[in-house]
């Protein structure tokens, strides 16, 4: 996957400059790619992250079924690759409801299972229609396993939700050891009474190493700079505004900027290196933008999962759904 090509240097510009989803002339084109659903938005099938292989195939899964699907862009529909089982713990079933997801450079696929305090793997060459591979335990001992990311020597960071831990865990795999602490903290939504406790949730390496960690309660962006020892130091605060409230997954583009999922905000929000906060695209309940939560640039676009919960600015005029969007789907942001 190539974040530097003249293209996405062109795609950052024209977003920043076009301003929120309004469609006006200028602005890039929002499209559904892929509606996962199209007969129904009963949240049937729920996704919360998307990833490219280096020919640019998408891969999300399905937190109901556990099914890891392959979608081709250029003809997209759903195709089951993989699978990760349900399993029973003390007595009861537990689905595995995977949400980071990310290749290694070897093309072995990893995904986060929260509810496992695990991150499975699926092996490049067991990711077959004909007979979906199914995941095996890679890393151990991260309760509230989140969001995942590689570093450029292939060591594997994973968030821990609400904990505020950051793991990581080398090319083996096994238990994961805790290299960061980001301060707890709950945000109550203006609802008063739902509240957000996630404060390291989506995981991105900048060019330079630094590992930014996205606070989803406190809507921020932290860094943190790793030792020699594979340690981090303290998390410094890159940026945190009333934009990034629910901020998710993000992505580096060409131009340095962290492109952000802002998901209680059906936005798409850009922080500069200088952590300048900027919305980029913004729509209310119908889309295309129904609580994105993943996203990942390759080739000349970006495409983000929409997760699709009914909560905040993703809500119909009945206060209570969010009925009148699409639903679990991929969206394609393109110049």
């Amino acid at each position: 996957m190539k974040l530097l090509s003249t293209s996405l240097l062109a795609l950052a510009t024209i977003l920043t400059l076009g301003g929120c989803a309004s469609m006006q002339a200028g602005t890039p084109k929002t499209s559904i790619l892929l509606d996962f659903d199209p007969a129904s938005v009963d949240r049937t099938v729920i996704i919360e992250n998307v990833t490219a292989d280096h020919d640019g195939i998408l891969y999300t899964s399905d937190r109901v079924t556990g099914n890891v699907l392959r979608v081709d862009p250029k003809s997209p529909k759903a195709v089951v690759v993989g699978k990760i089982e349900s399993r029973t713990i003390d007595g009861k079933k537990v689905d595995p409801s995977p949400g980071g997801i990310a290749f290694d450079a070897k093309g072995d696929l990893y995904l986060a299972a929260g509810p496992f305090s695990e991150v499975v793997r699926i092996r490049a060459a067991d990711l077959n229609p004909a007979k979906p591979g199914l995941a095996q335990v890679f890393a151990t001992g991260v309760p509230g396993a989140n969001g995942i990311t590689f570093d450029g020597r292939g060591t594997l960071y994973i968030s821990g939700g609400a904990s505020g831990t950051v793991y990581s865990v080398g090319h083996n795999g096994g238990a994961a050891q805790a290299i960061a602490q980001i301060d707890k903290n709950v945000r109550t939504l203006p609802d008063g009474k739902a509240q957000q406790p996630i404060v390291a949730n989506g995981l991105k390496f900048d060019v330079k190493g630094v590992l930014h960690v996205a606070d989803t309660s406190r809507g921020a962006i932290w860094k943190l700079v790793m030792g020699a020892d594979g340690k981090a130091g303290n998390p410094t605060l890159l940026a945190q505004s009333p934009l990034l409230e629910g901020a998710d997954d993000m992505a580096f583009l060409g131009n340095g900027d962290l492109w952000v999922a802002a998901n209680e905000l059906n936005a798409i929000v850009s922080v500069t290196p200088a952590g300048e906060v900027k919305t980029i695209i913004k729509n209310g309940s119908q889309g295309p933008l129904e609580f994105p939560a993943a996203l990942v640039v390759t080739g000349n676009s970006i495409f983000v999962a929409n997760f699709d919960v009914p909560r905040r600015q993703n809500i119909d005029a009945n206060a209570t759904t969010s009925k009148d969007g699409v639903g679990a789907s991929i969206v394609q942001i393109t110049p």
